[in-house]
């Protein structure tokens, strides 16, 4: 920091002045490497901006320049690009070399990729306190008694700290969370964070980014977030909750949360991923139902210089054409019948960040044509609105379609198609990792046992482990999460056997166990028919078992009940009446 009457182009370092540090003004909100946090400027003074070691404030990312732009900070606040490679925007327009722009609390500024929020003044900071954990509850109450009548979101954050946890641990984490946020110690190793008017894709961000820069040194973090009112709206249920699946999130994962990754082939997809996610490119994900492309949608994310942004997702064959637009696109205020107040759609509403369409494949024909237009001109327009506003995200559709096919038979835009499929990244179906079969079942009885508050791991017998293993899996990793849920329930707390799972309905039947080694795999591969004729079999068990009622059985399908009724007319299977 210097004086601010020196000449431009002395660029010498000073020190900040204590007595000016101390009664500071102006807040800088960054999202860079090191997570998001929030740091406060001087009364007076100029900063310089950049990458290199006599900066006054250091960004850490490959697009900053070394000295990349200058904040004067007095009565006002003005911002210089020092000619930097990447640029410097305010309020999203891009400023000349050595152009001086006039600050406000709430512009958003980018320095290169990093993106940063200038707040207003600062009062004078309390000292940040560890409450203890009834204190925390009280709160939580209150709040849940205030949300009753204004509906706002909040969010609670429990950590699990595996390694040493000291004063500088605490400390750190004080200071990683926002002024409003409230920290708790639950127990030995255990904090909670109470994050008010946060959404809940907002918090679990935060959790993530809480995991990854506390994780580090050895030191093992796992997280867990509830939503109000998404995940109940009593504190019982929120603080439990909280309290249940706690997820591993390294420090420099490459897998996500609670991923299994343990197949050849699914190793090298998340190593590809991480390179995938730093470029702006749409990325494609293709595989079937159930394989966990919503996982990869949220790697992608989380490893992405949009991470400190809302990731948002829409299911495309949940709504109608009518629906999906406004939920795309937003609406005003009378578009429709029903629309008793404007609003953003999800492409406004993830400024900064990654839209995920799931099932991009049932998109109908005219929504095709407005997203294709929305793609291309980087502008959306609300339904019923008459201008258009600049959207900046980042979109990762996923389909279980064979969308070139589809492109084919005129049913998908070819130009839509291409403007989607900027990467294309293939999730293998379950029966061709069954290395992962076995983990992934021991993952998700823990997971059910814990949310059960049954305490240590799941035992799952030899004998049962071998006939899930021996399943083909047409609904892969969703219908064995169902599965093992289910069998977990029936266990409580004894070992998990073959009685425990629906062998008669899912069609598992133990392999033989044998000593001899392995025979070699057969040299020609079974043909398609023999897929196709189990999961008719398999929809066929299902319906009966849920007297016809076809939004039941595509819920144990893992299936939307659209997909069902694709599958019904594949099949030739008769439609249930009711």
């Amino acid at each position: 920091m210097r004086d601010p009457n020196a000449p431009s182009d002395d660029l010498t370092r000073r020190q900040p002045d204590p007595e000016v540090a101390a009664t500071a003004g102006y807040q800088l909100r960054v999202a860079d490497a090191l997570g998001t946090r929030t740091l406060t400027l001087p009364r007076t003074g100029v900063l310089v901006v950049g990458r290199g070691d006599d900066v006054d404030l250091r960004l850490d990312d490959p697009s900053i320049s070394r000295r990349h732009a200058r904040l004067f900070v007095a009565e006002t606040l003005q911002i210089e690009d020092l000619g930097s490679a990447n640029g410097t925007r305010v309020r999203g327009a891009a400023l000349s070399p050595h152009q001086r722009e006039e600050l406000h609390p709430g512009d958003g500024l980018e320095f290169g990729a990093v993106l940063c929020a200038l707040l207003g003044p600062a009062p004078g900071r309390r000292p940040r306190l560890l409450r203890e954990h009834h204190y925390f509850e009280a709160r939580v109450e209150d709040e849940c008694a205030r949300v009753a009548e204004t509906r706002g979101p909040f969010a609670l954050i429990h950590l699990r700290v595996g390694g040493d946890v000291d004063a500088a641990f605490e400390s750190e984490l004080l200071e990683a969370v926002r002024a409003s946020d409230l920290v708790a110690v639950y127990g030995p190793g255990e904090y909670e964070v109470f994050v008010p008017g946060a959404a809940p894709e907002e918090a679990e961000g935060m959790g993530l980014l809480l995991g990854a820069r506390l994780g580090r040194g050895g030191r093992t973090v796992r997280t867990s977030v509830a939503a109000s009112p998404r995940d109940g709206r009593s504190p019982q249920r929120l603080l439990a909750r909280a309290r249940g699946a706690l997820l591993p999130v390294p420090a420099h994962a490459s897998g996500a949360p609670g991923a299994v990754v343990a197949d050849a082939a699914m190793r090298r997809l998340h190593e590809l991923v991480p390179r995938v996610a730093a470029g702006s490119v749409n990325v494609l994900l293709l595989g079937e139902t159930g394989v966990g492309k919503e996982v990869i949608a949220e790697l992608l994310h989380r490893h992405s210089p949009r991470a400190a942004h809302p990731l948002v997702r829409l299911n495309c064959a949940a709504f109608s054409e009518s629906l999906v637009e406004s939920e795309l696109f937003g609406h005003e205020r009378g578009a429709f019948t029903g629309a008793v107040s404007a609003r953003a759609g999800l492409l406004e509403g993830a400024a900064g960040g990654t839209v995920f369409l799931d099932e991009v494949g049932e998109l109908p024909p005219g929504i095709q044509a407005k997203l294709l237009r929305v793609i291309e001109e980087r502008m959306v327009r609300r339904v019923g609105a008459q201008r258009a506003v600049p959207i900046d995200v980042r979109l990762v559709a996923a389909t279980n379609r064979d969308l070139e096919a589809e492109v084919a038979a005129g049913r998908f835009r070819a130009d839509l198609f291409y403007r989607l499929n900027g990467f294309a990244l293939e999730i293998p179906a379950l029966r061709e990792r069954v290395s992962e079969v076995a983990p992934l079942a021991q993952y998700f009885a823990d997971l059910a046992r814990r949310q059960a508050g049954l305490a240590g791991p799941a035992e799952i017998d030899p004998e049962a482990l071998d006939a899930l293993e021996g399943y083909r899996w047409p609904g892969n990793v969703r219908e064995l999460r169902n599965v093992i849920e289910r069998a977990a329930l029936l266990a409580g707390d004894a070992p998990l056997t073959l009685e425990h799972f629906p062998l008669e309905k899912i069609g598992l039947s133990p392999r033989p166990r044998s000593h001899a080694p392995p025979s070699a795999p057969p040299s020609v591969p079974p043909g398609p028919d023999a897929g196709d004729d189990e999961e008719r079999a398999r929809i066929v068990a299902v319906l009966e078992e849920c007297v016809g009622n076809q939004t039941r059985a595509a819920e144990r399908l893992g299936l939307t009940r659209r997909q069902l009724i694709s599958r019904l007319d594949r099949y030739k299977l008769p439609r249930p009446r009711k």
